[in-house]
């Protein structure tokens, strides 16, 4: 479905806020104090409110349609989309108040998304980012989290053959108000990548929740027959289902790259990805619950993976309290033009 083997329908890559070359970009994702979007002519921007940390704070994550092209951008109620010829990329927002049950509009954002994605030819979810207020915090007697879990699952486990059509995911606890969801779809559907070190999120015992999280551990997209971009969901210290070195940093980075380095080997198995090790990843997103770990989390992460491959360090609460850190990833076969972050 490429022009070209070499072009990219998607390219990724995080840039500095002033970077004059990200002026092109057809997507541009801001982090920070508050949730919503901007629908410009041929452009998005979405504000995601989870604060950057590190040493560096100014970086913003850019996609990019090939040549240059900038997308057909619409809206339809609370959701706003830019539509390019291989892929969709949108995104819901509403209010949501912190004390509020997730579980209601997470069911209706959940259906307005693949209603809409339908609507425009893009049948198949490939990768989703879930941010909404108070994630581990109770509401009606359960975590905010199992109420958006819930909401969720109602929508996908009514699809034929839900389990196969799973998109890579992540949840996140933001600090500010509103659920913000964007994603990018596809006309193909991806194939679904799952982690023998973990029970697939979808088969959860109840003991995590009235619904299991709906979401696959990594999604493959091969848009072209030299091109794969791989999405790795929300990475944690979990094996089996059960969480891993409660309360040491430093262990459960390392268990969340095993996790994705199993992932990576899968992927390399089944399908034509040649990468087998988190240092092949040409992005990295982290999520840290305690602002204050942040310089011990760039240190480990150098020593484990050396200094080329960017990330971006996000303040931000993960599903379950126990745990510290949370990591998602991207690899392209045709390595995008990540900017080497210092």
């Amino acid at each position: 479905m490429m022009e070209s083997a070499d072009k990219a329908p998607l390219t990724v890559t995080y840039r500095r806020a002033q970077d004059p070359d990200g002026a092109s970009a057809s997507v541009v994702i801001r982090f920070g104090r508050t949730c919503g979007v901007e629908r410009k002519p041929g452009r998005l921007e979405i504000h995601v409110g989870l604060e950057p940390l590190g040493r560096d704070t100014d970086w913003v994550e850019c996609w990019s349609l090939p040549d240059g092209v900038r997308g057909e951008t619409g809206a339809d109620g609370s959701l706003t989309y830019l539509r390019g010829r291989d892929c969709l990329v949108g995104c819901w927002h509403a209010p949501l108040d912190a004390r509020a049950d997730p579980e209601p509009l997470t069911e209706r954002a959940y259906r307005e998304i693949l209603s809409g994605c339908r609507a425009l030819g893009f049948d198949h979810l490939v990768r989703v980012w879930n941010y909404l207020p108070a994630i581990n915090d109770p509401v009606d007697g359960q975590e905010r989290y199992r109420g958006f879990c819930s909401g969720r699952a109602q929508v996908f486990e009514a699809l034929p053959e839900y389990e196969r059509v799973l998109p890579a995911a992540t949840a996140i606890g933001t600090h500010s108000d509103g659920l913000l969801i964007y994603f990018i779809a596809t006309r193909e559907p991806a194939a679904r990548i799952e982690n023998p070190r973990q029970v697939s999120a979808y088969r959860y015992p109840r003991q995590y929740g009235p619904r299991s999280p709906s979401f696959a551990r990594a999604s493959l997209w091969q848009p072209g027959p030299q091109a794969a971009e791989l999405f790795i969901s929300g990475t944690a210290s979990i094996v089996g289902h059960e969480s891993r070195h409660v309360g040491d940093l430093e262990a459960q980075i390392d268990e969340s790259l095993r996790n994705i380095g199993a992932l990576l080997e899968q992927a390399s198995t089944h399908h034509p990805v040649r990468a087998e090790t988190p240092q092949a990843l040409s992005l990295l997103k982290v999520y840290l619950r305690h602002a204050e770990d942040a310089p011990a989390v760039e240190n480990h992460l150098r020593a484990r993976l050396g200094h080329h491959i960017p990330w971006l360090l996000l303040h931000g609460d993960i599903c379950r309290e126990e745990l510290l850190v949370e990591i998602e990833g991207q690899y392209s076969e045709r390595l995008c033009e990540a900017l080497a972050m210092p």
